[in-house]
C-alpha cells in the first residue's frame, strides 16, 4: 500500500516538473522532443 502511494507521488511530482519545464522553456522542450522522435 505504501509503495502504490509513493509511485503515485513521483509521478504526480516528476508530471509537475514537467509541465512547469514546458510552461517555463517551450521552444527547448519541444526541441527536445523532436530530437528524441529523431534518434527513435
Amino acid at each position: 500500500m505504501f509503495w502504490i502511494y509513493w509511485d503515485t507521488a513521483w509521478s504526480l511530482i516528476i508530471s509537475g516538473i514537467m509541465v512547469a519545464t514546458i510552461v517555463s522553456h517551450p521552444d527547448a522542450e519541444f526541441a527536445e522532443v523532436r530530437a528524441a522522435r529523431r534518434s527513435m
